[in-house]
């Protein structure tokens, strides 16, 4: 006796497979600042963002997929995007090794004492604004916004 469903193609089978595509990086940094200049300046949340942004780069890549980790991890750091991040402590759990933010590798945040020795702090990111001290920080809400350049290029006219 054959198995069950043995010779007949699974359901949904005469369907075309989704084909989602990753979109370029530079793709998803130009809509990520295209959707915080334009008319919404703020997003308080992780995924109301990455909706705005999936909307904005399905207008130029309709089958594009993207994920919330790589949108903050590509955005990071990136002008014109203001990423807000609250934290909560987690006590007797060790520090991480990388960031919890963008992936970035920690560095120790080190401190001389008055015999002349380092010791070690806590970590910091090398590329965002995260850090922790003996007690785990993980990151519980991020938010969005777009920032003001803040210097501005003026033209200097001729003086007379």
């Amino acid at each position: 006796m054959p198995g069950k469903g043995a010779g007949e193609p699974p359901p949904g089978s005469d369907r075309e497979p989704a084909g989602f595509t990753r979109p370029e990086d530079d793709l998803v940094r130009r809509a990520a600042r295209r959707v915080v200049r334009g008319g919404r300046a703020s997003f308080p949340s992780q995924a109301a963002f990455r909706a705005a942004v999936v909307e904005a780069v399905r207008r130029e890549e309709p089958r594009a997929a993207l994920g919330g980790t790589r949108l903050r991890r590509l955005v990071v750091g990136l002008p014109g995007v203001r990423l807000a991040v609250r934290y909560s402590e987690k006590p007797g759990v060790p520090p991480l090794e990388t960031c919890p933010v963008c992936g970035a590798g920690l560095v120790p945040i080190r401190n001389r004492t008055l015999s002349g020795e380092t010791i070690v702090l806590g970590r910091r990111c090398s590329r965002c604004d995260y850090w922790c001290h003996r007690q785990r920080r993980v990151p519980v809400r991020y938010a969005f916004s777009g920032s003001v350049a803040t210097t501005r290029m003026t033209r200097a006219g001729p003086r007379a």
